[in-house]
């Protein structure tokens, strides 16, 4: 069977950025290209379900926040990332782009080489977090939910991506491979998420976060 071509949503009211994104991004994907918020969401509720998401946060009437709000409500979307791109390189938009919920935040201009490799691996992340969601409700894993939500929001975006991991049973390599990141780098968080939860090791975090 042939290979399956990943589909990105583009959003972004600059039509030059739009040429020049889908001219690097449609060799290796099926680009859709949107002008505004509201036109994405009309893709959307008319069927679109793309692989990723790249949202533009600077545009007229709808801004990207806006817009990654209503985008989070379908449930379509549920498992698509979400990228925010932005010309606007402030601490207080990343945050609080991270803090909703976005998988990242690129400042523009972006390299399109990069933007290229970065795209499956957004991807194959939030794979990875709808097989983990549904392996739960099929009842393979017994996370106490509710424990999780009140500690997690001591946890960044990414804190939380591997805490749910290591309490599913995955190794440091196994995170460090499902979500791109270095073995050092999942070590660190995982230095953090002890010290923000208030555990020293692997099995503490167990025995206060899975139900028996």
């Amino acid at each position: 069977m042939p290979e399956t071509i990943m589909k990105v949503l583009l959003v972004d009211d600059d039509k030059s950025l739009l040429r020049m994104a889908c001219f690097r991004l449609k060799r290796h994907y099926e680009v859709i290209t949107a002008s505004g918020g509201e036109d994405a969401l009309r893709m959307i509720d008319e069927g679109l379900v793309p692989d990723i998401v790249l949202l533009d946060i600077d545009m007229p009437g709808m801004d990207g926040f806006e817009a990654f709000s209503y985008m989070k409500k379908r449930r379509a979307l549920e498992y698509v990332p979400i990228v925010f791109l932005s010309a606007l390189a402030n601490e207080e938009n990343k945050v609080r782009g991270l803090k909703m919920g976005a998988d990242d935040y690129l400042t523009k201009p972006f390299e399109g080489e990069v933007m290229t490799l970065r795209i499956p691996m957004y991807i194959e992340a939030a794979r990875t977090r709808h097989k983990l969601r549904e392996m739960e409700k099929n009842g393979a894993f017994l996370i106490d939910e509710d424990k999780f939500a009140y500690f997690a929001s001591r946890l960044n975006e990414r804190e939380k991506k591997v805490a749910h991991l290591a309490l599913l049973g995955s190794t440091n390599p196994a995170i460090a491979e499902k979500l791109s990141y270095s073995n050092t780098y999942v070590k660190k968080l995982m230095c953090r998420i002890y010290d923000k939860i208030g555990v020293n090791s692997r099995k503490e975090l167990k025995e206060l976060l899975v139900l028996e």
